[in-house]
Parts: C-alpha cells; sequence; structure tokens
C-alpha cells in the first residue's frame, strides 16, 4: 500500500473537538431555557388544578343543559303519556342534581324548563281528551242515517271511517286547523246538501248531522289551539336553555383564552431563547457541513466513484487525492491498491471463462458452450417464430487416420475441419462447435429445407476436397465426413435433447448409408432423400463459403 506524506490529523480527534464545543454552548442555551421552562410548568399546573375543573364543569353542565331540551322535545313529539312522564321524570331529576352539585344559579335557571315540561304535559292531555271526543262524534255521525235524496249512507260512512282513522294514525302535533278545514268542509257538503229541504232532514235522521259537525269541528278547532300552546312553550323553553347552554359554553372559552394568553406569555419568550440557539445551530451546522463536504464527503465519494468503475470495469488504473484525514487517506489508498487487485484478478477470470468455453486444439466453442448456445437459440426461435437447423458432423475413419498419419496429423484434420466450419458460423446465432473426439456440431437459425441441403452438401464436399500436408515427408492426407442435420420450425420446436436426438439419428443414418453422405430429417422424424446432389437441387447452385450466407 502507498504511503502518503504530510499531516493528517484524526478524525476521531477533531470530532471530539467539535461536540465538545457544541456541548458548552447547548449548555449555556439551557441555563438561560431552563426558568422559562419552569414558569410554563408552574403555569400548566395551577391550570390543570384550577382552570381545567371549571371548563370540564362547565362542559359536563352544557351536556346536562342539552339534555333537558332533548327531554323537552320529547315531551312535545311524544305519542303516549308514559313517554310524557318517563322525559319528565329525567328532567326532573337533572335540574335536581344541580341542586346537589351546589348549583343553585343553574337549579334556579332550568326550573322554568321543568315548568314548561309540565305544561307541555297538561296541553297533551287535553289534546288527547279532546281527540277521543272527536272520535266519538265522528262514530255516532257514521251510526246516523243519511238524509234522504243523497249519495248512498256506505260512501259516506266509508268517508267517515277514513278521516277518522288518519286522525288516530296521525300525530297530535298534525292537527292543524288550517289544514283540516277542507276535510271539514267537504264532510259538510256530503251530509248536508243544499238540495235537501231541512223537514227531510229532520225526518229521515235520529239525530241531526249539523249538530256532529259542528261539535267535531269545534273539537278540532281546540286541540289545534292547544298544539299553538305547545309550539310557543316548546319555543320558549329552548330559548332558556340555549342561553344557559351559550352562557355555559362562552365561559369555558373565555377561561381557555386567558389560559392560552398566560401560556402563550412563557412561550414567546422561549421561543426567542429557541430562535437564538437554532440561528447558532444553523450556523454551526453551516461550517460543519463545509468542513464534512470538503474534507470528509467528497474524498469519500471519490472512493466510491472508484469503486463503482472498478465494479464496471471503467477504470484503467484509480489514482485518488491527498486528503487532511489519517483514517480516510488510509481508505484512498487501500481502494486504489484493491483496483490493482480487481483488474489483474479480471483479467485472469476473463480468460479462465474463455478457456472454459472454448476448445483448447480447434479454437471452436466446446460441449459445455454448446449446450447453453442451444437452449437460446431454441428460445429466441420460439419468440421471433423462426427455425432452428443443427448439423452434426463426423470424421469417418478418424481412427485410421490417427493410427495411419499419426495423432499430430490428426489434430492437423480436426484444425481443417474446425477452419471449415467457422467460415459457416458468422452471423448471430449461429454457432460452430467441437463436440467431442472427431465429431462437430453447427447450429444455424431461420433456413429452410433446401438451403440447408445446400449448405449440408457444400460443408461435405468442401471437406472432401481437402488435402492437407503431413507434418513429416509422406503422401498428403485426405477424409471426409458424414453430416447429419436436423430441423425444426413454428410449433415443431421441441426441447434442446429432441432436436439433438434428431440430428444424431440422421448421422447414424447417414454412417450406415456408406459414410461420406448427408441426412436431414425433421421433427416428424421423415428423412429426406440423401442426395449427392444437393447442389443440383431445383437447378440452384451450392452457396459459397467465407460469409456464412445461406441465401
Amino acid at each position: 500500500m502507498s504511503k502518503s506524506q504530510g499531516f493528517h490529523p484524526s478524525l476521531s480527534t477533531t470530532l471530539s473537538l467539535v461536540v465538545c464545543a457544541q456541548l458548552l454552548f447547548m449548555t449555556a442555551i439551557t441555563w438561560l431555557v431552563v426558568p422559562l421552562l419552569s414558569g410554563i410548568s408552574h403555569s400548566s399546573g395551577q391550570t390543570r388544578e384550577q382552570h381545567m375543573p371549571e371548563i370540564l364543569n362547565n362542559q359536563r353542565y352544557a351536556l346536562k343543559i342539552e339534555k333537558i331540551s332533548s327531554y323537552l322535545n320529547t315531551v312535545y313529539w311524544a305519542q303516549n303519556s308514559n313517554m310524557e312522564r318517563r322525559a319528565r321524570l329525567q328532567a326532573q331529576v337533572l335540574i335536581q342534581s344541580f341542586m346537589l352539585e351546589d348549583q343553585s344559579s343553574l337549579s334556579a335557571a332550568t326550573a322554568g324548563s321543568l315548568d314548561n315540561i309540565k305544561q307541555l304535559i297538561h296541553i297533551r292531555s287535553q289534546q288527547r281528551e279532546r281527540m277521543g271526543q272527536v272520535r266519538g262524534l265522528l262514530h255516532r255521525l257514521a251510526v246516523t242515517e243519511a238524509p234522504a235524496q243523497i249519495e248512498p249512507s256506505d260512501r259516506l260512512v266509508q268517508a267517515l271511517h277514513r278521516f277518522n282513522t288518519e286522525l288516530a294514525s296521525g300525530s297530535l302535533t298534525d292537527i292543524r286547523w288550517q289544514r283540516l278545514a277542507p276535510r271539514i268542509t267537504e264532510l259538510y257538503r256530503q251530509w248536508l246538501p243544499d238540495d235537501v229541504s231541512p223537514a227531510s232532514r229532520l225526518s229521515t235522521a235520529r239525530e241531526h248531522p249539523r249538530q256532529l259537525l259542528d261539535e267535531v269541528s269545534l273539537r278540532l278547532q281546540e286541540v289545534s289551539t292547544l298544539n299553538e300552546r305547545a309550539d310557543e312553550r316548546l319555543a320558549t323553553g329552548q330559548q332558556q336553555l340555549q342561553q344557559i347552554a351559550n352562557y355555559l359554553t362562552t365561559d369555558a372559552a373565555l377561561r381557555i383564552q386567558q389560559l392560552a394568553g398566560d401560556i402563550s406569555r412563557d412561550a414567546q419568550a422561549v421561543t426567542r431563547y429557541t430562535y437564538l440557539l437554532i440561528g447558532v445551530v444553523t450556523l454551526i451546522s453551516l461550517m460543519l457541513f463545509g468542513a464534512l463536504q470538503h474534507f470528509i464527503l467528497k474524498p469519500l465519494q471519490a472512493s466510491v466513484q472508484a469503486l463503482r468503475a472498478i465494479e464496471q470495469d471503467q477504470n484503467d488504473h484509480v489514482r485518488l487525492p491527498k486528503v487532511l484525514f489519517s483514517e480516510l487517506d488510509t481508505i484512498c489508498r487501500a481502494v486504489e491498491d484493491y483496483s490493482a487487485m480487481t483488474r489483474e484478478l479480471r483479467e485472469a477470470n476473463d480468460e479462465l471463462h474463455q478457456l472454459s468455453q472454448q476448445d483448447g486444439l480447434t479454437g471452436l466453442a466446446n460441449r459445455r458452450h454448446f449446450d447453453q448456445a442451444l437452449r437460446e437459440a431454441l428460445s429466441r426461435a420460439r419468440r421471433h417464430h423462426g427455425s432452428l437447423a443443427l448439423l452434426m458432423l463426423d470424421i469417418d475413419h478418424f481412427k485410421c487416420l490417427n493410427d495411419g498419419f499419426g495423432h499430430l496429423n490428426g489434430d492437423e484434420c480436426l484444425k481443417a475441419v474446425a477452419r471449415i466450419l467457422r467460415q459457416y458460423s458468422q452471423r448471430s446465432g449461429e454457432l460452430a462447435i467441437r463436440y467431442g473426439g472427431e465429431e462437430f456440431a453447427l447450429i444455424i437459425a431461420d433456413i429452410n429445407h433446401q438451403q440447408l441441403g445446400r449448405l449440408c452438401e457444400h460443408i461435405r464436399q468442401e471437406i472432401a476436397g481437402l488435402v492437407l500436408p503431413q507434418a513429416e515427408p509422406g503422401p498428403p492426407m485426405r477424409f471426409t465426413v458424414s453430416i447429419g442435420a436436423a430441423l425444426q420450425s413454428g410449433t415443431e420446436l421441441g426441447q434442446p435433447t429432441e432436436l439433438l436426438l434428431l440430428a444424431d439419428k440422421a448421422l447414424y443414418q447417414a454412417k450406415q448409408a456408406g459414410r461420406n453422405k448427408v441426412v436431414l430429417t425433421t421433427a416428424l422424424g421423415v428423412l429426406l432423400p440423401t442426395v449427392e446432389a444437393f447442389s443440383t437441387l431445383n437447378g440452384s447452385a451450392a452457396p459459397q463459403a467465407g460469409n456464412g450466407s445461406l441465401a
């Protein structure tokens, strides 16, 4: 690791001095602020012990007033005397509770509400009595014989029953003379038509209908008048209770406002000191931030960027500037050393990876690379709905070549085949492979049967035409290959093993046919003709080697 020259103070010592200075300043601010906070605490305690109970009591009393108002409404809208009686008793309990809590003023103020409730109960009792009389009069009118020479009596009786039912099912608060007057007038018209003489009326009725209708009208007018009195009582009672509730709420609001004013004065003093503290802390923070940015963050950022460049292999050699603090300078020098070591390690890994994917003798892809490339080629063909062909090549009588010419010359034969196959794997997605021993493979994408046949035949002929000199004086070497090819396209594309088995089967058929042959097969297992004349198929010439073109 490289050593840097110059003075490098310790980062921990510098930070300790800064922390001590901040602690001294914070102590001074605390000495000023604590008395003010104690005053606020004292005011809060006084508020909690004196003012808050009064505010809560006022709120509780206001809720009781609201309940009394709800009982007043209950009595007004009640449909039976039991509900009225319960509401009166509950209101009376609440009003008397003010006396038990030594709130005589509230008890006196709400006593009028209890009187209003009693008056409403009395009014409702009178209304029920009048309505009972009305129902009795309507019943008597229904059993009274209709005057002669008017509508049939059964229709009149049905009209009376409907009117009586409406009165019985409705609320007492709905009995308003303005609404009922048209109905009563209609009853007068039906029972007392103008064309019926008084003599016939008296002679046909046991009791005169006019008298009964007059009584009904009078009683309904009395019930309507009592409703108006009940409305006045309800409005008066609600107004009184609302005034009491407003007083209690306003009093509580004034107490809260006074309390807020007292605390606000103390809080303003604390705020001033707080602003002073914030200002000084902000100034110190800005100074510290500048020093942190220049002396700490900047070297760290440079180190991080250097590490990222190392990770992305974008550096030739990292050189970091000198820094003030010794700890950071140590880190920077370590990053430089790590850069050099990583570069050496990456170069070694690249070389190892290339060796693991490449055949050492021919320079073609090895079996491991072939398995991965075949899977990727099948996946790419499925995505693009294309075709994929796999050629398997085997040198005929290779053992005889090794035995007759020696292993060194046999290796030259393998290299010559590799050079020819490499010419046909120049496009993306094409790959030439030494499958093992004297066997080779070639992956070709986007090709049809005719093109594949011409390609295989051309490779066979080019290898058969090789004339290789021996390493030692002697006759030149000649040899041939057998080729088995499998082609799949579209929905025929299956697993890599399926395509490999088809090509291997075709190679076996080529060997069985006498070697130096080309055999093609499809996904259905159909063997295409083995034609040495693939080059003359459809009058086409074989493609020229060199650029891998199949068109």
